[in-house]
């Protein structure tokens, strides 16, 4: 085997043992860094590791890993900053990553499935044109894997909250009729439903605890979740504290409201299907009908020419 391709061999299996690190054991170990500055805070004295002490990965690999982070957070442009910044949020925040990591980790997948494409390449020993465009697509698909990644949670838990929205509200509804205050409606409901939309309310309810206005903290929910219907809601309640309406009439009108708007998105999407069906109907399904049904008689045919000659 070729010296380079031992190397290329040796850069892919780091890479990835690198970025399964990343995502299974760094996030535990940045909890329990976070606990042992809690309890320094507290007063109770420690004895500092020994820097040597500490595994090489975490002494050179994981640096190494962060300065990348950094210094490509720097070079992105505010705008793309932003937007993904918003949209690991709106995906809450899996695995404890942050902008810097995912920008490293984007670099790490890129290069990862360059030196495969290269290593593809040079096995089917294609055309120097080709191999290099198969590099550069391979890099591509990389860069572009986390971040598609990060849409698609996102996507996904925003489209629960907003499946949950309307049975969260008519619970709160009955919770509030029912003599609770807001507050603790809010706790009912998380005690009874679950999935992200109840997640997100317990963190506002605690926020509530630790000093926050109620205000800020519902506002927070829509900052996090970026959810319209939620963000009409939210808002809604708001107004209705702020000018001292019934809290109660304003649930009823936006438990309804949100109902009738589930009722469209379903009608809506009913009426989708048959386009949907017209692909698979088309490509798979009439060709098979077509072979069971004309098969028997094109066969019939192919003899009857076949005897005549």
């Amino acid at each position: 085997m070729p010296w380079y391709l031992n190397i290329l061999v040796f850069c892919f299996v780091f890479l990835v043992v690198l970025i399964l690190y990343e995502f299974f054991v760094s996030p535990r170990k940045k909890i329990e860094e976070r606990l042992e500055e809690i309890k320094k805070i507290n007063g109770v004295d420690y004895e500092e590791e020994d820097e040597l002490e500490e595994p090489f990965y975490q002494r050179v690999f994981l640096p190494f890993y962060r300065n990348i982070g950094q210094a490509l957070s720097r070079l992105t442009p505010q705008g793309i900053k932003l937007s993904l910044e918003r949209k690991i949020v709106y995906a809450g925040s899996p695995w404890n990553i942050n902008f810097n990591s995912l920008i490293a980790l984007q670099c790490l997948l890129a290069a990862v499935l360059a030196l495969c494409a290269f290593a593809f390449s040079w096995m089917l020993q294609m055309e120097k044109g080709m191999a290099v465009l198969l590099v550069i697509l391979g890099a591509f698909v990389g860069g572009a894997i986390p971040v598609s990644l990060i849409n698609a949670r996102a996507a996904k838990r925003q489209k629960d909250i907003q499946k949950a929205l309307p049975d969260v509200l008519d619970l709160l509804l009955v919770s509030v009729e029912a003599g609770l205050g807001f507050d603790m409606a809010l706790k009912r409901v998380t005690e009874q439903a679950t999935g992200e939309l109840s997640k997100e309310i317990t963190r506002a309810l605690e926020e509530i605890r630790m000093g926050k206005s109620r205000e800020e903290a519902l506002r927070g929910i829509v900052r996090r979740t970026g959810v319209e219907d939620l963000s009409t809601f939210i808002t809604s309640i708001i107004q209705a504290e702020q000018l001292g309406t019934n809290i109660a009439s304003t649930l009823r009108v936006q438990a309804a409201t949100m109902r009738q708007k589930r009722r469209q998105r379903i009608e809506q999407q009913a009426m989708k299907a048959p386009v949907k069906m017209l692909f698979p109907l088309v490509f798979f399904i009439f060709p098979a009908i077509f072979v069971v049904l004309l098969g028997p008689a094109v066969i019939q045919i192919m003899r009857v020419f076949r005897d005549t000659l």
